[in-house]
């Protein structure tokens, strides 16, 4: 379930970065991106609310995967809890939930959360258990702090 190399983190950071992109930046002018996927399928009921669980699903399984902290963790569940949560209003309050889906990004934050945790965490392919008994952790440690932007060190080997 967990990544276990580099190559696996940087696969889920495309992952998500993929996700985001269709859900909220298809159709832009210039810089300012102005829908995409999710506020495009709201428009059509039940099908804009699988594609909001589905997508939101997925962001936070690869986020899981790449051991996200617990405070990302909340952050990116309240993000996509309203973004999926809006869209199951559907058959109680028509329309409320495409116009919110089309214009609340959730998908596009949450996953930016995910991959900021990503950009900050150290990842080792080593165990942990091993670093911290041949003295190693304590040179993770400082290479993780010498490291520009790096607040987070995980290691990736059980």
């Amino acid at each position: 379930m967990f990544v276990r190399s580099a190559y696996d983190v940087q696969k889920v950071y495309d992952s998500v970065g993929t996700i985001k992109r269709l859900s909220d930046r298809i159709i832009g002018i210039g810089p300012i991106n102005l829908i995409g996927l999710d506020g495009i399928l709201a428009w059509v009921p039940g099908v804009g609310t699988v594609y909001s669980i589905g997508a939101s699903l997925f962001i936070m399984a690869n986020g899981i995967r790449v051991r996200m902290s617990p405070v990302t963790f909340v952050q990116t569940s309240i993000i996509l809890l309203i973004d999926s949560g809006v869209s199951g209003l559907e058959s109680f309050i028509p329309f409320l939930p495409a116009i919110t889906d089309t214009l609340f990004q959730g998908h596009l934050y949450a996953a930016h959360i995910v991959q900021k945790e990503i950009e900050k965490t150290l990842y080792l392919e080593e165990s942990a258990r091993e670093a911290h008994a041949s003295g190693r952790h304590r040179d993770n440690l400082a290479t993780m702090k010498a490291t520009k932007g790096k607040k987070r060190l995980v290691y990736l080997l059980p």
